[in-house]
């Protein structure tokens, strides 16, 4: 009798804004000290910071690949630091409903974020998470061979004119040497990281970009915090807190263990919550 082995195996969730509310305000909080950041250590005319780091973000993902594509340099753990140390972590509460729900999963659980490792375990920390997930893909597992050489740009380039000339293409915009969601390098290299077979992963993520990034390169997806679904979402959940509802076929393997793929640690380079 051929054995039949469950759908998935590994679930890999993004952390802010998928595993605690939009409403704990810590992205807007993110979003002001990034502007800081921008006026006080790169010298950003404040007049400028809302369009430039609105640009970088459509553009690159994330604020800091933007800004280092275009020739601004910092230290990157100067920059996690300066953003996510005044953050309110006392707006994140304790989820004692969403901690019961994932240790109840016999799955493989990892986190996928752009973050850096010490945000990310602060965060869990705070939700009182920190021993519910196998291990941690954050910016400096991804960015573990990063390299500056990539930008030589002797000039800060101007993006928000070049985005206004509508006959330039925008694939000669500047190459970024962060490596971040919502670039398919990002997500090929934690699943390789996490050495996850991505047919058999669930990707759960707010972002629609991520999402579809992540279906592009083969994994399942749920969008979190809508429940309507969107092209290269698998499925479309209003809140976490709904994954029994939505998916109650990732509880079916309780009942037969052995089909389960277990797994030990993540490579080394990969930091790991205790």
């Amino acid at each position: 009798m051929e054995i039949e082995y469950p759908k998935y195996d590994t679930l890999l969730f993004d952390l802010d804004d998928t595993l605690y509310p939009l409403s704990s305000g810590i992205a807007e909080e993110c979003g002001k000290n990034i502007k800081d950041f921008m006026v006080e250590k790169l010298g950003i005319d404040k007049s400028k910071i809302v369009e430039l780091s609105n640009s970088c973000y459509k553009n690159y993902g994330t604020t800091m690949s933007g800004l280092r594509a275009i020739g601004y340099e910092f230290d990157y753990d100067e920059y996690h630091s300066f953003i996510h140390g005044r953050l309110p972590y006392e707006n994140i509460k304790p989820d004692p409903i969403l901690r019961s729900l994932l240790l109840s999963l016999p799955l493989r659980k990892i986190i996928f974020t752009n973050a850096d490792k010490l945000h990310a375990a602060r965060a869990l920390e705070r939700l009182g998470l920190e021993d519910c997930f196998e291990g941690i893909v954050c910016f400096e597992s991804l960015n573990s061979t990063i390299s500056d050489n990539i930008n030589v740009n002797d000039e800060i380039f101007d993006i928000i004119g070049y985005l206004s000339d509508h006959e330039k293409p925008l694939s000669d915009l500047p190459k970024t040497p962060v490596v971040c969601k919502p670039s398919e390098t990002a997500i090929v290299k934690a699943i390789q990281i996490a050495n996850v077979d991505p047919k058999k992963t669930l990707f759960f993520d707010d972002s629609v970009r991520n999402i579809q990034a992540g279906k592009r390169v083969g994994l399942n997806t749920v969008l979190v915090g809508t429940s309507q679904k969107v092209k290269c979402a698998d499925f479309a959940i209003e809140n976490i807190h709904n994954l029994k509802e939505a998916l109650p076929e990732l509880w079916e393997s309780e009942a037969k263990p052995g089909k389960v793929r277990y797994s030990g640690e993540l490579p080394v380079e990969t930091p790991v919550v205790a």
